[in-house]
């Protein structure tokens, strides 16, 4: 459930342009379906059947995030990247007070880049704004993407004014 402060974080991280409006409106089931499916967790977190165990819940991830992209769901934290990049700062990772999270356990979210058919690169044009904010330099040329130097983060799913991208 989407609340109104993941509203407020949004419009502060966005302005909304017509097509973006129209955009959002037609896209919605996808995304709605991928955080349905998979449960994604926030960067630092402890293998799977670790975090299920030991995550209370507690809340102080939630509220530490300094962008807004952590939630609960089902006394859980959930990594939403809709509106911001997560920029791995740790922060999620210092307050969790049952170790879920920690600063030892990798700096990844364990989303990857995936390409739509509306990519522009795909339909033969030039684009190179997923490659050139990537800061790891984990997408190609011909967009494949580097598991090993790939984190996570967003920024490319941001990045693309076509939205393109989606993190699986």
């Amino acid at each position: 459930m989407k609340n109104e402060a993941y509203y407020q974080a949004y419009l502060s991280h966005n302005q909304i342009s017509r097509r973006g409006l129209f955009r959002s409106l037609f896209a919605t089931g996808e995304s709605a379906v991928l955080s349905e499916k998979h449960l994604l967790r926030p960067p630092f977190a402890a293998r799977e059947d670790l975090f299920t165990a030991v995550c209370n819940g507690c809340g102080n991830c939630v509220a530490a995030c300094p962008n807004g992209l952590i939630r609960l769901e089902q006394n859980q934290a959930i990594l939403e990247i809709d509106y911001a990049p997560c920029d791995l700062c740790g922060k999620c990772a210092e307050v969790c007070p049952t170790n879920a999270l920690h600063l030892n356990f990798p700096a990844d979210t364990l989303l990857r880049p995936q390409f739509s058919s509306v990519c522009l690169i795909q339909k033969n044009q030039t684009c190179l704004d997923c490659q050139s904010v990537c800061r790891q330099q984990a997408i190609s040329a011909n967009l494949k993407i580097d598991n090993e130097r790939c984190n996570g983060c967003g920024e490319c799913k941001i990045t693309c004014f076509i939205g393109a991208i989606t993190l699986k």
